[in-house]
């Protein structure tokens, strides 16, 4: 889970620098996220870090403005 976790997290930065709090903060709210979603049984690790830079996306810059929830 860690390697996710730390793929993750470098390449969001290689776009969108964060400082060290921010990295630290991000790291531990994805992953929480990562372990909730191996324990409700996903394991695909490719799906996985798909689902994680989603969420880290949306922690740093918003839900997509495209969607509007309707």
């Amino acid at each position: 889970m860690n390697e996710i976790v730390d793929r993750v997290l470098q390449n969001y930065q290689l776009n969108n620098p964060l400082d060290a709090a921010s990295v630290v903060e991000s790291r531990e709210k994805v992953s929480q996220y990562v372990a909730k979603l191996a324990s409700a049984g996903q394991n695909d690790r490719r799906r996985l870090i798909v689902f994680a830079r989603a969420y880290l996306k949306e922690l740093h810059q918003g839900p997509d403005r495209r969607f509007t929830g309707c």
